[in-house]
């Protein structure tokens, strides 16, 4: 696939090159794509959406790093039970996919809600980030 191409498949294109798979996580079952072989990165998506928020960029990044994509409990097509949503509670699901995943570090890059759980795993578990990208992050205000 061409970067041209690339910049515009769409999330069924991802999905039918790349696959969706599940893993449970504190019990709850979560979707999410993997892409592709090096140092690894777990993108999240913002509020409302899903992995497929990254579906141009996907087989771009995934040329040089292992691309995690997950969709976010209550999104996606992930499991949407009554459970706890709060971004340090996203924070330790995404670390626990990680682990089960074997991943020890990886850059987190993040999109608005995405965002703010990024940066609550910096700084709840440094020891596995390796980098912070923010992208609009939710929860970051002027003094920032």
């Amino acid at each position: 696939m061409s970067p041209e191409q690339a910049l515009e498949a769409t999330v069924d294109e991802v999905v039918d090159e790349y696959g969706i798979q599940y893993v449970r996580v504190h019990g709850y079952r979560r979707a999410y794509v993997k892409a592709g072989s090096g140092p690894a990165l777990l993108m999240l998506h913002g509020i409302g959406d899903s992995s497929g928020t990254w579906a141009g960029l996907i087989p771009l990044l995934a040329k040089h790093f292992t691309v995690i994509a997950p969709d976010l409990l209550g999104h996606g097509r992930s499991d949407r039970p009554r459970a706890d949503y709060s971004v340090p509670a996203y924070a330790c699901g995404m670390r626990d996919l990680l682990a089960l995943l074997d991943i020890d570090r990886a850059t987190i890059l993040g999109h608005s809600l995405g965002g703010g759980i990024a940066m609550q795993m910096s700084y709840q578990y440094p020891e596995i980030v390796e980098r912070l990208v923010l992208v609009a992050p939710g929860g970051v205000g002027p003094e920032v």
